[in-house]
């Protein structure tokens, strides 16, 4: 028999309906799903993991937090266990009939981890070598014959580089959240968590916050006008720009806000080209992505269900060019219908398609192109925006550049330049179908140097310099990329964690004031958990695994020396890092006054998870309030106008946020003012 182990039940079944013509039976084994049919006059069986059925953790001996040093996890050895237990009994059982195991994971570091992992558990180690690797990048039926007629070997390398990533991750996670834990006295449900990528990416957020607090607005001016000529108007700017003299900026007003009339003194016409845009690479998918009002994980989880459905090839690669041995015209002639019909024929008719390139060339992945046609009936209105983005920028990377005509235009108002510009587009090429990418046209009347305009207004504007932006999940992405924070596969990841951290909140993602106290405790004692510097180098390293320039046990032994330098500067800074943190967590905390002895009301979760506001005086004033435990909640510091207990802000999803007091036994429940959690309580117009 043989056996073909793929990463997910959704690849397992398409694989197997591919190889089996459509005649392929399933067969549940206890809850696990397998698919049997006959494939080259064979018996095959197809299983479908859940990603990683073994994980690593340290021994059960380590897990009291208080009892064991952080320092010493360091050269604790972590243990292999199994995590998926139903998926690995039947893979186990499975394997006892198979006589060659094929293994169809995602080819990437991971991907080949996870078959590594799989192939050791249910056959040993010593069949890893014999082990057969289908190699594919989409789930078409093509590629998946292709795949599976030009078998490869496993590439353990390219695993002891995930392998690797989990050991460094896991040593480092643990011990710098213990310590960080222990030292501000946030345990339980409360505990603080530090991690090798998520600090450094969390302090780019901090920063940019601290950026935006610290800036002082400067006050400039802009002189505007509005001209006229053959009954067309168009605006015009002095060629200052901004001007950060006031005096200055009068003086020119002065001299031209009566004026009623001004004359061409130059006019410049010339025609630029706009190159198509390149293929997509995961980071410029999700910046692109990150328009459409959707997170980083759900644009890659909605990615990752449109590649195992066949529809697009696999989302996590670097690549920017696409390889020879892509069939373009095959592609472009797949899509050509419905709301691609148009483009893909224009480029159907060339003798010859070229594509764009971009800067980074790879061999593991091609770039992020459509496979498959689908309609937006097929796919529903959230998955189609993703899919519509790839087919639209795959069929861009192919089109003609945009033509557009520009005119520069000079206009003397009373001894001052004035200055238009016009834009026309002439052949809109690749932004025909890359609707995305808009060029705004600005209409100018027929004017040639000498021409007298009409000039209908003038003003002086008051301005003030803008604070620097916060990070979208796009940009954010983009800027990990470059400093070398996480991969690929891993940075959505670690933007998701940071908003279940509650370390970040909204979007654009801000940091919380538990976020923002973190980051400011360990850039005071501890800035190298903050800064790029050791996480892209063991990036590098893990790189260089794959490559085979370096080994596990050398890039482990590095990064354990690099923690224990870490933590060693930490321990002669841990009084000082809890005191900061605990004192800025416990503004966080604090939602009120107590209405009983005046003392502080603080946010607190129990042993369970359980959130409710209790006294800060607790156990001497027993002052408590239960809380709703689904949901967010927030604290204005409003009071109750019945009972003076504080009022907190209900967010459910589908419903306008309410403000109700937090006391359940309010007096203004009855009357309708106090409210409760059974309540109304107020609406609030205009939040989200």
């Amino acid at each position: 028999m043989r056996l073909i182990i793929c990463e997910k039940d959704n690849a397992a079944k398409r694989i197997s309906d591919i190889l089996s013509n459509g005649h392929f039976k399933t067969e549940k084994r206890g809850r696990v799903p397998v698919y049997l049919f006959v494939w080259e006059n064979e018996r095959t069986v197809t299983l479908g993991l859940r990603g990683h059925i073994i994980n690593m953790d340290f021994p059960k001996s380590y897990n009291n937090w208080s009892a064991v040093d952080p320092i010493e996890l360091i050269d604790v050895k972590p243990e292999r266990m199994v995590s998926a237990k139903g998926i690995a009994s039947v893979l186990s059982s499975l394997a006892k009939e198979a006589d060659r195991v094929y293994v169809a994971t995602d080819y990437d570091r991971e991907g080949e981890l996870i078959g590594k992992e799989a192939v050791e558990y249910a056959f040993g180690s010593g069949q890893l070598e014999k082990a057969m690797r289908a190699h594919f990048s989409s789930l078409t039926p093509d590629e998946i014959r292709r795949s599976f007629s030009s078998l490869g070997s496993m590439d353990l390398h390219l695993a002891s580089a995930a392998e690797t990533r989990q050991i460094v991750d896991l040593v480092w996670g643990a011990a710098l959240t213990r310590f960080i834990s222990l030292a501000s006295g946030r345990l339980g449900h409360d505990f603080l968590s530090v991690g090798r990528v998520q600090s450094p990416t969390l302090a780019l957020i901090v920063n940019r916050e601290k950026e935006i607090s610290a800036f002082v607005p400067e006050p400039y001016f802009r002189i505007e006008a509005l001209l006229g000529r053959d009954g067309l108007d168009f605006e015009a700017a002095h060629v200052e720009g901004d001007i950060f003299d006031q005096g200055k900026a009068k003086e020119i007003f002065s001299k031209v806000k009566d004026a009623k009339e001004g004359v061409i003194i130059d006019v410049k016409e010339r025609e630029r080209t706009d190159r198509p845009p390149v293929p997509f690479n995961t980071t410029q998918f999700i910046r692109a992505a990150n328009n459409l009002s959707l997170s980083a994980a759900r644009i890659m989880s909605i990615a990752e269900d449109l590649y195992t459905n066949g529809y697009i090839s696999y989302p996590r690669t670097d690549n920017t060019v696409y390889p020879r041995d892509l069939d373009l015209r095959k592609t472009v002639d797949s899509l050509a219908k419905g709301p691609y019909r148009e483009a893909a024929s224009h480029i159907l008719s060339k003798e010859k398609i070229t594509a764009t390139r971009g800067s980074k060339q790879t061999t593991d992945h091609p770039p992020i192109y459509p496979t498959a046609f689908v309609t937006k009936a097929e796919l529903g209105p959230e998955r189609f925006k993703i899919y519509d983005l790839v087919v639209r920028r795959f069929l861009a990377t192919l089109h003609d550049p945009c033509r557009v005509k520009v005119t520069s235009v000079r206009t003397d108002i009373n001894g001052e330049t004035f200055a238009s510009s016009g834009i026309r587009i002439m052949s809109p090429g690749w932004r025909s179908v890359y609707t995305m990418s808009v060029v705004k046209e600005k209409e100018l009347p027929p004017l040639e140097k000498g021409v007298r305009v009409k000039v209908e207004e003038i003003s002086l504007l008051d301005k003030e310099t803008k604070p620097p932006r916060r990070f979208s999940q796009g940009g954010l992405i983009q800027e990990m990329e470059r400093l070398g924070l996480g991969t690929k596969s891993t940075r959505h990841e670690i933007i998701q964690k940071l908003y279940s951290r509650r370390y970040i909140e909204e979007s654009p993602p801000r940091p919380t004031l538990s976020g923002s106290a973190l980051i400011d405790a360990l850039e005071k004692h501890a800035r190298m958990i903050t800064e790029p510097d050791m996480t892209s180098r063991l990036e590098r390293d893990m790189e260089r695994i794959a490559n085979r320039e370096l080994t596990q046990d050398a890039v482990v032994m590095e990064s354990r020396e690099m923690l224990r330098k870490v933590l060693r500067t930490m321990e002669k800074e841990k009084a000082a890092i809890g005191r900061d943190i605990a004192s800025a967590l416990k503004e966080q905390d604090v939602v009120g006054k107590c209405p009983r002895c005046s003392n502080d009301l603080l946010l607190v979760r129990s042993k369970w998870g359980k959130r409710y506001v209790r006294c800060s005086r607790f156990p001497g004033c027993s002052k408590s309030y239960p809380l709703p435990q689904k949901g967010k909640i927030t604290f204005s510091g409003n009071i109750c106008e019945v009972c003076r207990s504080p009022m907190m802000t209900l967010y459910s999803r589908g419903k306008r946020p309410r403000e109700v007091c937090i006391n359940p036994a309010c007096p203004g429940k009855r009357a309708g003012t106090g409210g409760s959690e059974g309540e109304k309580g107020k609406n609030i117009k205009g939040s989200s």
